[in-house]
């Protein structure tokens, strides 16, 4: 989807409003962080939609989102997630005349999640999926994005909730850890992600020299293939977060940070400067 939002824009993922391991509480502790926008962009797993105990408090949370952003003049884009499949009509944004590419990231991998404990169900979904839309969906990135999206709607209730009083802290952190071979498929994903993101946009967006995703939890600035993959990180615990800031030609990739509850941005990670080229837009590193 193309769309032009007003400058500057910031872009977060994965807050997981809802979720019993989210950091974010109350909406309200994002106010530093998003009243200086003119645009926000949610790109996936804004609200916790996964388990039906999650859900009342996942899409309360997220209206509350929604209902600052417009009080303070910033208009708010979600991008939709493989938690929250279904929160909008966006399933990605091409912005910039198609320079930067912002989706959430669950299309990088057969099975949306490989590292998740009902992987198997996963992966059979998505493979069910995608033969029913036909040899087309192999080469069409919006198919495939599609059956990624309704793959996550099949699944949503695959995995059994827990009570989020049971496990307190590092109880949480082990559950997650479970079982032993979990670890080690997520690690594997992380050091994957760079380069698929980077073939992914070469073979769909070959136009597109920078892509913003989350999806993974693993932030980070990688540089592959002549192209950029910005992962924004998540809101969970143990976990770090960056904010993309669009204003102009300059993209700014910095650090979010949690003094006191409250969310605000930190140290300037990377910064790059978008200009026209002859024939495609170019990315220059300004560190």
């Amino acid at each position: 989807m193309t769309l032009t939002p007003i400058d500057p824009v910031l872009i977060l993922s994965d807050l997981h409003l809802g979720h019993r391991a989210s950091r974010i509480d109350d909406t309200s502790r994002l106010e530093p962080l998003i009243r200086p926008f003119r645009t926000a962009i949610f790109n996936g797993d804004t609200a916790e939609v996964w388990h039906a105990a999650d859900r009342p408090l996942g899409r309360k949370l997220t209206a509350d989102l929604a209902r600052f952003c417009h009080q303070v003049g910033c208009k708010a884009i979600f991008v939709n997630g493989n938690h929250d499949p279904n929160i909008s009509e966006v399933n990605h944004l091409d912005l910039h005349g198609g320079a930067l590419l912002v989706t959430h990231g669950d299309i990088l991998f057969l099975g949306v999640a490989p590292w998740s404990k009902e992987a198997k169900h996963y992966l059979s979904a998505h493979r069910r999926i995608l033969k029913g839309l036909g040899e087309d969906a192999l080469g069409s990135f919006e198919h495939q994005l599609l059956a990624s999206k309704r793959a996550s709607l099949e699944l949503q209730m695959w995995e059994n909730p827990v009570n989020r009083a049971s496990l307190p802290g590092l109880g949480m952190l082990a559950l997650q850890a479970w079982p032993p071979s979990r670890p080690f498929k997520i690690v594997h994903a992380w050091c994957q992600t760079p380069s698929i993101a980077a073939d992914m946009m070469k073979l769909f967006r070959p136009q597109a020299q920078v892509v913003l995703i989350g999806h993974t939890h693993y932030p980070g600035v990688w540089h592959r293939s002549g192209r950029v993959v910005v992962n924004t990180g998540s809101f969970l615990h143990y976990m770090s977060a960056l904010a993309a800031i669009i204003d102009g030609e300059r993209l700014e990739v910095r650090l979010v940070n949690q003094r006191n509850g409250n969310f605000t941005l930190g140290k300037v990670k990377e910064v790059f400067k978008i200009q026209w080229g002859s024939c495609q837009w170019e990315v220059v590193s300004c560190r």
